[in-house]
């Protein structure tokens, strides 16, 4: 145990202590620690001098003199505001106000723009990037632990990916976006002025890749410096091995090899002058590479073009020759005319006008182990050879026959060719005539197949005639008789649907008399709601004089 005289000692050495020194030095000040020393950092009796710090912070006070920098500002010039003291050995100098990470760089003389905004301190802050090391080392500072010693040109940090071809001022070209694409560089300022299709190639095209291992890192990079520009040759291959000579300019320009100056060569002037789709040719096209430029025939369609109608039209006066039905304007549309067609086994008349040729000459095989083409021979122009009978056979019996009507056999004893729906039948002649708006109604309200399936939509034989079966009961079975049928044809006409024939008097329990014979059907004959659908209410009524006047 510490004897008291002992214990008041220590006791007021610690106090002591701490009124002279508020805590140790960081360990890069430590050679300044003791009483001693005071005066070395702080003016006697005040605080921390700015003044003082500079006689040690050297570079720093450079900087400030020269106005670079960021402890060149205004706000930086009190040292204390940013490096506490006197909280340790291994506290941190530097207090950052907002936090490192919302640091406003600009301050520093470097605002951060594009990618550099995103960049954590050490990627830029590294040993590597400092310029001159030995001015910092030589002031003993750690280059892994400095700000100092950066500069602001692009090269400091970034290698020259041009390898010392281009001007060393990246930005002229590139921007802090990224390196890619660089939006300042116009090579039209350069000595060889991009125009046509040069414009869209990209650079690597003619700014190849060269490999240099002198280079540390990356050894790869693109040539730009150098490349030779001053012929087409230089980059591309003499498609005429020479024939032309080496002024490709002579024919050529830069919009496209088809694009050729017409001024300087016109094809017209030779034995073949090219017209319609012959204009717009590629020359290689005839002229097929590593044959002779001179074609010996041309004259006829068929130097060049196959017969793709395999002979069809071999026994036409003209032998097929192409120019009867095509011009050097296209092969399609064809200019055989429905004049011509008219003079043809098949003349056109009504909807067939209006059809498209391919609809029905279509591609088919008309030769074993050819290959397929339009056919133009047909075996049969009956209309079963393009259309499909929707009636199944079941009216063969009336095909079979020339129609009294049409005077025609096959599809036309009902139809013309003008449309299917416009039907020439005398429905008079069945058992069932047509009245009234009977005559008005299309076939395929009656003759719709209730069960159609595909390739069968209508049928004509076992026709129900009574109004039940196509019609709806409208009165919901009131008027029906004791076998639960109605009978329409007791009130309606096919005329229309109003009761023409139906007589209150006779028909009905209550004859009209008097005033009653005045009265409107609808003041007596209401409607109501029967299974989710309104009706007018017939039967049954009340016939009573109070079911509609009421008692006195």
């Amino acid at each position: 145990m510490l004897k008291p005289i002992t214990l008041f000692l220590l006791l007021f050495t610690v106090i002591a202590r701490a009124q002279l020194s508020p805590g140790d030095l960081h360990h890069s000040h430590a050679g300044l620690e003791g009483v001693e020393n005071c005066t070395k950092c702080h003016v006697s009796g005040k605080k921390l001098s700015s003044q003082k710090c500079l006689t040690c912070h050297t570079l720093l006070k450079s900087e400030i003199q020269a106005g670079k920098g960021l402890h060149a500002g205004k706000d930086f010039k009190n040292c204390a505001s940013c490096h506490v003291e006197h909280q340790g050995r291994n506290y941190d100098l530097i207090y950052w106000k907002n936090g490192r990470d919302k640091f406003d760089h600009a301050k520093t003389g470097y605002k951060l723009l594009g990618k550099h905004k995103s960049l954590k301190c050490e990627k830029c802050h590294t040993p590597e990037n400092i310029q001159f090391p030995r001015r910092l080392t030589a002031k003993k500072k750690k280059l892994g632990h400095t700000f100092l010693g950066l500069q602001q040109n692009c090269l400091s940090c970034h290698q020259d990916e041009h390898r010392g071809q281009m001007d060393k001022k990246c930005l002229k070209c590139h921007d802090m976006k990224g390196w890619k694409p660089a939006p300042k560089f116009n090579h039209n300022k350069t000595k060889y002025p991009l125009t046509g299709l040069h414009k869209k190639v990209k650079c690597a095209q003619c700014h190849k890749k060269v490999t240099d291992n002198k280079f540390k890192g990356n050894a790869d990079y693109l040539k730009f410096a150098g490349v030779k520009f001053n012929s087409c040759l230089n980059c591309h291959k003499d498609q005429h091995h020479g024939k032309f000579g080496k002024n490709c300019t002579t024919c050529h320009t830069t919009a496209g090899w088809k694009k050729y100056n017409k001024k300087k060569f016109n094809h017209d002037k030779t034995a073949f002058p090219l017209k319609g789709r012959h204009k717009n040719l590629a020359c290689k096209k005839c002229h097929l590479p590593g044959k002779p430029l001179k074609i010996k025939a041309y004259k006829k369609c068929k130097n060049c073009h196959k017969d793709v109608h395999q002979g069809q039209f071999m026994r036409r006066k003209k032998k097929g020759a192409c120019e009867e039905c095509h011009s050097v304007n296209g092969f399609s549309p064809s200019s055989f005319s429905l004049e011509m067609h008219a003079l043809t086994d098949y003349p056109l008349e009504g909807a067939h006008l209006a059809i498209p040729c391919i609809a029905c000459h279509k591609k088919e095989h008309i030769q074993k182990r050819r290959a397929k083409t339009i056919r133009f021979h047909f075996a049969s122009t009956q209309c079963e050879s393009c259309h499909k009978d929707p009636h199944e056979g079941k009216l063969k019996k009336f095909m079979r026959k020339k129609s009294p009507l049409t005077g025609k056999t096959g599809c036309a004893y009902c139809h013309t060719v003008d449309s299917f729906n416009d039907v020439k039948f005398n429905h008079d002649a069945t058992d069932f005539p047509l009245k009234g708006q009977h005559k008005e109604v299309a076939c395929v309200s009656c003759h719709k197949d209730a069960k159609a399936r595909k390739g069968r939509q209508w049928h004509f034989s076992k026709m129900k005639k009574n109004c039940a079966s196509c019609h709806t009961d409208q009165h919901k079975g009131q008027l029906a008789d004791r076998s639960g049928k109605t009978d329409c044809a007791r009130c309606h006409t096919p005329i229309d649907w109003l009761a023409d024939k139906f007589n209150h008097d006779r028909d009905a329990r209550f004859k009209l008399k008097g005033a009653h014979e005045n009265v409107a059907c609808k003041l007596c004959h209401k409607p109501f709601v029967k299974d989710g659908t309104k009706i007018v209410r017939y039967k049954p009524l009340k016939s009573q004089c109070e079911a509609c006047h009421g008692k006195k």
